[in-house]
């Protein structure tokens, strides 16, 4: 016997939001923050050789060894934890990986200003 009267399936609406886009928009995010924390871990030391016009007594930051090591290690280290910050920022969504891929960029501007101002003051 057919039961013409059973109540119909609900309907499945595919108005899901879309992950793809966020996805790929993370993940070029996070390529080009590598790619800046890698120009910076790279080129960002050479500022030390703003040290070669020294002279005895010279009282810039840039002529003591104190200064010359924070140019030469702080875009480094910057580098490095402005890499680790993009991988986790690519692989995590939400709010987490978005302030991830926001703070690493900041990280690395800020290593630049502060080995500009030793090396040029």
């Amino acid at each position: 016997m057919i039961n013409d009267q059973a109540p119909a399936a609900p309907s499945v609406h595919g108005a899901a939001p879309s992950v793809t886009g966020s996805a790929a928009a993370r993940f070029a995010a996070g390529l080009l923050v590598l790619a800046c924390a890698g120009v910076t871990g790279l080129f960002a030391p050479l500022l030390v050789m703003a040290s070669d016009n020294c002279f005895e007594g010279d009282a810039r930051t840039i002529c003591t060894p104190g200064g010359q090591q924070l140019v030469g290690t702080l875009p480094v280290a910057a580098a490095f934890v402005a890499a680790l910050l993009a991988v986790v920022g690519m692989s995590r969504g939400g709010p987490v990986g978005r302030g991830c891929l926001l703070a690493a960029p900041c990280l690395l501007v800020l290593s630049w200003v502060v080995s500009y101002a030793v090396a040029g003051a």
